[in-house]
């Protein structure tokens, strides 16, 4: 046998034993990072003195950390434990801004929390090309809320041009999802209070399962969400109408609105 014939079976050999790279292992190129977390420093006028933690770090152990008082979370975690995270830092009173898969965003979606879309495909360091969204703790009305200029500044910091739009279900204009907002979030500024909107999975007399979650919104949020998808492609989609139950929770959401 040759030695470079070796050096591959050697090679070959070590490689069985190296750790598989899924989404969980989606180290953030530092420029990205850095855009965003000045952007989410000056968004929610996190003082520059405060400390500012990456407890997610390989190998790292986020429930263990030493995180210093009053200390923001700004990172990037283990997408497939969400979540657990979400819960650890809501029941600690430990404010975050943190990273998420953009189309599960709002399946463990709660009151506190603010949704944040981008429509950004970020580039990870394992090559990984992940669209990714936020969520945070920090003070804010909104439930939910787009990004047009982080969008821009991770496209910036990321060098890659977005993915091709996928098309997308033409549910009733009260329902709110992540993919519909992902073809709008790159343009327009769309917000959502928490008084304007309840959080759903199904929807429809067939409950048709909202892929990631999504949020019923009152009239007057669904007119201002259809101004700003004129500017969209239209897309072929199948439609669904709500039942009369999520007609009355509409109503009382408008009351409210």
């Amino acid at each position: 046998m040759k030695k470079t014939d070796k050096l591959n079976d050697y090679d070959a050999f070590v490689d069985k034993f190296k750790p598989k790279r899924t989404t969980d292992d989606c180290y953030t190129p530092p420029a990205v990072y850095e855009a965003i977390r000045g952007w989410a420093m000056k968004k929610f006028n996190i003082a520059p003195d405060r400390p500012i933690v990456r407890p997610f770090y390989p190998g790292g152990d986020f429930e263990h950390y030493d995180y210093p008082q009053g200390c923001v979370v700004i990172d990037n975690p283990p997408f497939s434990i969400l979540a657990k995270i979400k819960r650890f830092y809501l029941e600690r009173g430990i404010q975050f801004f943190i990273f998420a898969q953009s189309l599960t965003l709002l399946s463990t979606a709660h009151k506190s929390i603010t949704h944040i879309i981008t429509n950004s495909p970020i580039t990870y360091e394992n090559g990984a090309k992940v669209n990714t969204a936020f969520i945070t703790n920090l003070p804010s009305p909104y439930a939910l809320m787009t990004a047009p200029d982080l969008a821009q500044l991770i496209k910036e910091a990321d060098n890659q041009r977005p993915k091709v739009e996928l098309p997308v279900l033409d549910f009733p204009p009260n329902v709110v999802t992540s993919a519909r907002l992902n073809k709008i979030a790159s343009y327009v500024s769309f917000r959502v209070r928490r008084t304007e909107a309840r959080f759903v999975r199904t929807i429809g007399k067939e409950r048709k399962e909202l892929f990631g979650g999504g949020l019923l919104i009152s009239s007057a949020k669904a007119a201002e969400a259809a101004e700003a998808a004129k500017a969209a492609k239209a897309v072929k989609a199948v439609k669904y109408e709500l039942t009369p139950e999520e007609q009355a929770i509409v109503a009382e959401l408008d009351k409210q609105g």
